[in-house]
């Protein structure tokens, strides 16, 4: 595989500023398709990491958001393509105004540690929207977007980094389960290469993917979202029919097509370090969640 390629965004294509969120980010329009680019923080792979979670999405038969990296007055990032489409009738609904919705006292404002954005409350709000079989459909989508998260170590799926698209241009409005996106907080991203040398040279990646705390919490009761990896292994026992089709695509994954995809990230990004590391946390995730098929 070719090395991916970077995007430089001409000055004009800027077009507003986007407020979600607690990075420079900011649409641009390319060849009559809206972006969202989004700056990589200092020290950190933020676009890398968000490109490399992207294409492994696609291997895994996730649906989610086509990202590019890219470089805007000489400031490293990706892009991110608007799958929503407003002049069709679409609407893109966060997680945290879906669950305000159905849950009782959800307070849809509060940032950190809404510990009411649980798997339990998930589920009942989308079986409070949808009838038995398209609720369970759309909850085995997102159940995808769990199992992504884990075995890429993605500790950002707060309750608005997921949601549903919301269909008006229509005889027949409805929702369906809106691609995955906003994967940046993955894959060892904020490591630098000292510790990634020495989690690797002392075998302790597995702990590191074990220790992340995510934005899903395992129940209300508990003080930090739930590691992304245990995460999975507590919600797949209890909503096995949910969870198994993406398990079961993750034991499918290619381990060189894996590889492939992170060494296709071009060397002014990342380090050879940084990808070796990325591919040992995936492997260390990828074992642990087929052991759940079993």
């Amino acid at each position: 595989m070719n090395s991916f390629p970077i995007i430089r965004i001409p000055l004009d294509a800027r077009e507003d500023t986007e407020q979600l969120g607690s990075k420079p980010k900011f649409w641009v329009l390319l060849d009559g398709r809206r972006w969202l680019f989004k700056e990589a923080r200092a020290n950190t792979g933020e676009d890398w990491a968000e490109k490399a979670a992207a294409e492994i999405a696609r291997e895994m038969g996730v649906v989610a958001a086509t990202v590019e990296l890219a470089e805007y007055e000489g400031r490293r990032g990706c892009i991110s393509q608007n799958f929503v489409d407003v002049a069709t009738g679409e609407a893109l609904i966060h997680g945290n105004e879906i669950l305000a919705w159905t849950v009782t006292g959800y307070g849809k404002a509060k940032t950190f540690r809404q510990s009411d954005h649980t798997i339990e409350n998930i589920q009942a709000a989308m079986r409070g929207l949808f009838p038995e079989a398209e609720a369970h459909s759309v909850l085995t989508v997102l159940a995808g977007y769990i199992v992504l998260d884990a075995l890429i170590g993605n500790t950002d799926r707060h309750h608005e980094n997921w949601g549903l698209k919301l269909h008006l241009g229509s005889n027949t409005p409805g929702f369906q389960a809106a691609p995955s996106f906003d994967h940046a907080s993955s894959l060892g991203r904020e490591l630098l290469d000292e510790r990634r040398a020495e989690l690797l040279s002392e075998g302790r990646v597995g702990s590191y993917v074990g220790k992340g705390r995510g934005g899903i919490f395992r129940d209300s009761d508990q003080r930090h979202g739930e590691n992304p990896l245990r995460l999975v292994q507590v919600a797949a026992r209890a909503y096995p029919s949910y969870f198994r089709p993406a398990l079961e695509q993750v034991a499918a994954l290619n381990p060189e097509r894996i590889k492939s995809i992170l060494a296709a990230l071009p060397q002014e990004r990342t380090s050879m370090l940084a990808k070796e590391f990325a591919v040992a946390m995936i492997f260390s995730a990828r074992t642990s969640l087929i052991e759940l098929l079993r």
